[in-house]
């Protein structure tokens, strides 16, 4: 598997965060995209999703999605749905898992021994790009530096 090192930016990012079955993150990720349709939004961008809390269980876990759309919104402060901007980093490894039948930890650890032998930190969770691909998918995992040395 081939690592590389980039910074990443996305604007105009709506996000949302959701507690869900892993087989059904798809679902939520869905919702999202129809509440921009329905807003009369559309995505400039893959959707992108934080794996962030196992809950205790292996049964569900807490989804965070962020779909950049093509101009800036404003939202009222709600519980669902945020508005960033920019979501930007300046440096991460990215590596990308492009059979989904496979663990998706075995790339998490990939790029976790890569950021030890290089002495990096990397910020968890880290986001997964999801890409549509001639009617499938791929996922490029992008893992912010937050140190260095």
């Amino acid at each position: 598997m081939k690592i590389k090192r980039c910074p990443l930016t996305f604007h105009n990012v709506i996000s949302a965060t959701s507690t869900c079955k892993p087989s059904e993150w798809h679902h939520s990720a869905q919702d999202l995209r129809n509440a921009i349709i329905r807003n009369e939004l559309y995505g400039t961008g893959p959707t992108i999703y934080q794996v962030s809390t196992n809950l205790g269980s292996q049964e569900s876990a807490e989804y965070t999605f962020h779909v950049p759309v093509n101009e800036p919104v404003k939202i009222d402060l709600n519980e669902t749905y945020r508005f960033t901007k920019e979501l930007t980093f300046e440096d991460g490894l990215v590596i990308r898992h492009a059979d989904l039948d496979e663990d998706m930890e075995e790339s998490y650890q990939i790029l976790r021994l890569c950021a030890e032998e290089y002495g990096l930190e990397l910020e968890e969770p880290f986001y997964n790009i999801y890409l549509d691909v001639y009617g499938g998918g791929i996922i490029d995992i992008y893992a912010p530096i937050v140190k260095e040395g």
